[in-house]
């Protein structure tokens, strides 16, 4: 039996509200991205990488990043790549337990 993973949506720290005022909700993938995120951001990892140009410390930050996200037991192991873009930007993608199923 398939879980379903609900979630409020949360932008920029504030519940994310519809044209209705009603909170606004995620559904599996999408929780799982955003618990992602937010265990990203939390971990502070991100700050660590502004301003810095020394490519082997940026590619362990990375690694560490990875790591982070593999503790998630709702993605498929082996499938996580964090990759930085040359506009700063940190792509993180990963395949859930349930899109292998």
């Amino acid at each position: 039996m398939a879980t379903i993973n609900i979630d409020l949506n949360i932008i920029e720290q504030d519940i994310a509200l519809d044209n209705f005022a009603v909170p606004s909700q995620l559904t599996n993938s999408d929780v799982i991205a955003q618990d992602i995120k937010h265990r990203i951001i939390e971990s502070g990892k991100l700050t660590e990488l502004i301003g810095l140009r020394n490519k082997n410390i940026v590619a362990k930050i990375l690694t560490e990043i990875e790591l982070i996200v593999e503790q998630d037991d709702r993605l498929t192991p082996g499938t996580i790549k964090v990759i930085k873009q040359l506009t700063g930007e940190i792509n993180v993608t990963a395949q859930t337990s349930e899109d292998a199923a």
